[in-house]
Order: C-alpha cells, then sequence, then structure tokens
C-alpha cells in the first residue's frame, strides 16, 4: 500500500501549483506535457481530470474537428487517466503502489 510522507504531499502540492501557473500563463502543449510527466511520476493522479475541467472551463471552445464539443480537454484527461492506470500495471517499472 503507498503511503504518502509530508515531502511527497509537498512535491505534489508544488507540481498542483506548477500546473495551475502553466494553465494560466503558459502554453497548451507545455501544461499537457507536465501533466502528462505528473501522471507517470505520481500514483493516481487524479488531478489531471480537474485541471482538464478547469482547462475546458477557462478556455474551451466547441471546434468542428471534433464534433462541437467543448470539453475535449476533460475527455482526454480522463482517457489518459485510464491509459496510464492500465499501463502501470502492465510495465515493470512500477511496483505495486496502486
Amino acid at each position: 500500500m503507498y503511503r504518502n510522507t509530508n515531502k511527497e504531499m509537498v512535491i505534489r502540492f508544488i507540481s498542483g501549483l506548477i500546473i495551475f501557473f502553466s494553465i494560466i500563463y503558459g502554453y497548451w502543449w507545455l501544461t499537457w506535457s507536465l501533466l502528462i510527466l505528473f501522471l507517470f511520476y505520481f500514483p493516481n493522479y487524479l488531478e489531471i481530470i480537474f485541471f482538464g475541467i478547469m482547462y475546458d472551463q477557462l478556455y474551451g471552445l466547441p471546434i468542428q474537428e471534433f464534433w462541437n464539443i467543448k470539453f475535449i480537454f476533460t475527455i482526454s484527461s480522463i482517457i489518459l487517466f485510464t491509459i496510464s492506470t492500465f499501463l502501470r500495471k502492465i510495465l515493470i517499472v512500477y511496483d505495486d503502489k496502486i
């Protein structure tokens, strides 16, 4: 079973602040690159879904190429979280932390 220590909680909080300021002041590709990096660094990084919702609420527009769906980043963050969960079970790099 995975146990959070104070150091890990501080690192997780700082990563959340980095993502928040990246959403506000950064480029979309920088934000999503950092989210994918943190997704594989932290076990059960559910914050990616929260940040996907936040990104869509701030900048989300219906795009014609995506069938006028407004919540593209939310849907993609849920898909990324699901894929990372399955990859964690398959890859040998991750031990039983989930």
